[in-house]
Order: structure tokens, then sequence, then C-alpha cells
């Protein structure tokens, strides 16, 4: 390996330690910590050492073929120890306003579909609904009033019918049966 080679290793390692130092810590700020074991908690872990595991190898591969020395450790070390002792702070507070600044994007965005679109759609569901209302109150008051206009002469007719078939001294005379029914039921409603 040549000397620019190792250099260059050595370089991408360093920034790979920078890497996942702050890898580490957005995966700590963003996965929730539970003070007992929970199983969840522990395959994500897994997974991410094993993707930040192939993300160190593929750049070592890119930058030396693989090749694994024992000095590609210690700049790793290195880059991470660079990290905690020189860029934590800042990270941690570019990473906390840009959390703060996607959560406040997500409201804004929610907010604004429902504004623009679930707003418009109830108040048109609202209007139909008072449209539907009103024309079916439009129709009722035409049949009401058609039927009012064919009810009065059948009314008249009908009561002529009654009058000239006998039927109305039928009803006088089921009158006072009708009338000692309903004192019974009063009665018998008191009674209880």
């Amino acid at each position: 390996m040549s000397l620019t080679v190792q250099l260059y290793t050595m370089l991408s390692m360093a920034a790979m330690g920078i890497y996942l130092g702050a890898a580490i810590d957005t995966y700590g700020r963003l996965s929730r910590r539970r003070p007992s074991f929970n199983w969840i908690t522990a395959c994500n872990d897994v997974l991410f050492w094993l993707v930040q595991a192939l993300v160190v190898f593929y750049v070592l591969l890119h930058s030396n073929n693989g090749e694994i020395r024992f000095y590609i450790f210690l700049a790793l070390l290195c880059g991470f120890a660079g990290y905690q002792s020189l860029m934590k702070q800042t990270y941690q507070r570019v990473l906390e306003y840009m959390i703060e600044k996607t959560i406040q994007l997500y409201r804004f965005i929610v907010r604004l579909i429902i504004v623009l679109l679930i707003n418009p759609i109830k108040y048109l569901l609202k209007l139909l609904y008072s449209l539907c209302i009103m024309v079916l109150t439009t129709c009722l008051t035409i049949i009401l009033f058609i039927l009012n206009i064919v009810w009065k002469p059948l009314r008249w007719i009908l009561f002529l019918l009654f009058k000239w078939t006998g039927v109305n001294r039928l009803v006088e005379k089921t009158k006072p049966i009708i009338q000692k029914i309903k004192g019974f039921i009063r009665y018998m409603k008191k009674k209880e």
C-alpha cells in the first residue's frame, strides 16, 4: 500500500470516527430508552451497529480495498475522540434544532392539509346537506300545497257522501260506546 493510500485511509477512517460519534448521538436521541429490557430495542441496537459496521467497511473498501490494519482502528478511535471533545455539544444543539424544525414543519403541513383540504370538504358537505334539506322542504311544501288543493274539494264531496249515505247516524250511535270505553280506560289508569 502506498503512502498516499495510507493517508487517504487514515483521513477517511478519522472521518468515519466522527460519523460514528454523530450517528450514536442521533440514534440515542431518536430512540426511546426504557429502563427494563425490551426485545425491540435490542433488535434495533443490533441493526444499528450492523449498519454502522457495513458503512465503515464500505468506506474502507473504497479507500484501500478493504485491508484492515491496526492504524485503521486508531484512526477511528481518534475521529470518535475528536468528535466527543470538539463537536459533540455543537452537533447536539444542531440536532435538537433540526428535530424541532422538523416537528414544526410536520405540524405546519398537518394544519395546511386541514385548512386547504379537510375544511373545504367539510364546508362543501354542509352546503350539500343544506341544499338537500332545502330541496326536500320545497318539494314537501309543493306536495302539501297540491294535496291541500285536491283535499278541500275531496273533503267536501266525502262530507256530502257521509251525510247522504247515513253513515253519520251510525257514527252518532257509536259515540256513547266510545265514550264509555274512554271512561273505563281513564278509570283503570287512575286505579293504577
